[in-house]
């Protein structure tokens, strides 16, 4: 089988060729017994119907189109693999050529990864992570938590006016593992303290990404584009979803339909895709590798979460989504290191 590829603009390819013409009659038998499973005759059991019965039911042309479905579900695979071919989302497939006992002829377009060159990401990881930041947490942030706290336990009185809870050794103890209200405070001053250094380390992340694809280009494929926005569409339905509203009364809240939802989400989507783009890339430059063990003992972790939440998962996807974060995680622990 000989084939022409064409780069085209978006990142997609065109594939132009023929399958030759004995292996697309070879198709033909196993073609004929498919078609003919749907097809109801009388005094023929389905899939027991002959040739010339069944192509003057159907047509020639709807056993020749099932022949060039079954070529292409077998070459196309290979194609892509002779010819290092990252494909992804749905082939759109044309056939350009069919008749019994001539070679099939088809064009196939379909979206590829982007072709990527890395700049110096472990110096540009090495220039943000050396920026030194003060993290320290303020007495009234942690009177703020207390405030919540007791606010969160008050009471009302006959007059309805709310009482709130003396703070001492006896309330704080009720909150959880605290020996008194120095250890209370101090405790809460380490939380705030330890979620603020995460904050930050995530946000060094995002810098040290949006740093590397400011000196690149990649070109994003819309299908890559669409499947994102899609992800972000499920990931704020679900949102909403635990803040116990409806997803429809939570659109006409904010005045807007979902497709302009959608529309407004372009910019950040393609932004989370060059970032996962340019993370899988240093990981397959640096040739970062996750145990299976860690994968299996972290993917547990997750699917004993939902089950105790009385959700069921789907493992397979719970493997990947871990296998993924602890990737990344590598990627990230790398450049933070540089």
């Amino acid at each position: 089988m000989q084939i022409k590829i064409k780069k085209l603009q978006g990142s997609e390819v065109e594939i132009e060729g023929e399958i030759a013409a004995d292996e697309f009659e070879s198709k033909r038998e196993e073609a004929l017994k498919e078609v003919s499973a749907g097809v109801n005759i009388p005094g023929f059991r389905p899939g027991h119907v002959p040739e010339k019965i069944l192509a003057d039911k159907i047509g020639e042309q709807a056993i020749l189109e099932k022949m060039a479905e079954m070529c292409l579900q077998k070459a196309y695979p290979s194609i892509l693999e002779e010819n290092k071919i990252e494909a992804i989302g749905r082939p759109e497939i044309t056939i350009t050529k069919i008749a019994t006992n001539n070679p099939l002829g088809f064009k196939i377009k379909t979206a590829v990864l982007p072709e990527m060159e890395l700049p110096d990401y472990k110096n540009i990881a090495a220039q943000i992570i050396k920026k030194k930041e003060d993290v320290s947490v303020e007495d009234k942030e942690v009177q703020q938590t207390i405030d919540y706290l007791r606010k969160s336990r008050a009471r009302k009185d006959e007059q309805g006016k709310e009482i709130l809870p003396e703070l001492n050794d006896e309330f704080v103890k009720g909150l959880g593992q605290f020996k008194d209200v120095e250890d209370f405070k101090n405790k809460i001053k380490e939380n705030i303290l330890l979620d603020k250094k995460a904050k930050m380390k995530e946000k060094k992340r995002v810098e040290i990404l949006d740093k590397i694809i400011s000196s690149m280009k990649i070109e994003v494929p819309r299908v890559l584009i669409e499947a994102e926005k899609n992800k972000m569409l499920n990931e704020a339905k679900a949102n909403i979803s635990q803040m116990g509203m409806k997803w429809e009364d939570y659109l006409k809240h904010i005045k807007k339909t979902e497709e302009e939802i959608l529309a407004g989400w372009e910019n950040d989507a393609i932004k989370r895709i060059k970032h996962g783009l340019v993370l899988n890339k240093i990981v397959e430059t640096e040739k970062i590798n996750v145990p299976e063990a860690e994968v299996k003992e972290e993917a547990e972790k997750i699917v004993e979460y939902y089950r105790n939440s009385g959700q069921n998962v789907d493992q397979n996807r719970v493997r990947e989504y871990t296998y993924n974060m602890l990737k990344n995680e590598k990627a990230f622990q790398l450049l933070e290191k540089c």
